[in-house]
């Protein structure tokens, strides 16, 4: 008998993981209006100028098969483990473990862009330009290890179920 679920794997939070997410996840040309949505993370209703305010498109049917891994990025980050709501743009590149994930402001954007889309539940929201922050759902956003973590197959054990559900 063959089982037909599909296993999980956790991600570490780096470069080469977010940028295959948001590469499978960005919208392609031709894709139907009907099957995308829009992330904003810098809104000149929020104080942004207006060349500041992007809009990046994506595919919902891909984005829905990549929040899971989304999510357990999002719960690498520093903030998360501190329990911090607010996030600070600096506070987006650092991991639980006060490690810079990434140096590159493009692939940390491209991270920022997959947390705050437009679908019903996004991790962030869109960030305030007085601040220069934004807030963390802490409802969608838990925290989790990285697979490199010592501590990480104990703690695997306990969470795998919530992740392969």
């Amino acid at each position: 008998m063959q089982h037909s679920e599909k296993k999980y794997v956790a991600l570490e939070l780096d470069e080469a993981n977010v940028q295959a997410i948001f590469n499978r996840c960005i919208a392609k040309e031709g894709t139907p209006e009907d099957q995308c949505f829009n992330s904003i993370l810098f809104s000149r209703l929020r104080g942004y100028s207006p060349d500041a305010e992007r809009i990046v498109v994506f595919n919902r049917e891909n984005f829905l098969a990549n929040k899971k891994y989304i999510q357990y990025l999002y719960g690498q980050l520093k903030n998360v483990h501190a329990g911090n709501k607010t996030l600070q743009i600096n506070d987006a590149f650092l991991t639980y473990s006060g490690m810079h994930w990434t140096t590159n402001k493009g692939v940390l954007l491209e991270f920022l862009y997959l947390g705050g889309t437009g679908d019903e539940h996004p991790l962030i929201c869109i960030f305030d330009s007085k601040t220069n922050s934004t807030e963390l759902n802490m409802n969608s956003v838990t925290p989790t290890l990285s697979p490199k973590d010592p501590a990480f197959p104990a703690w695997w054990e306990q969470h795998k179920a919530e992740w392969e559900s």
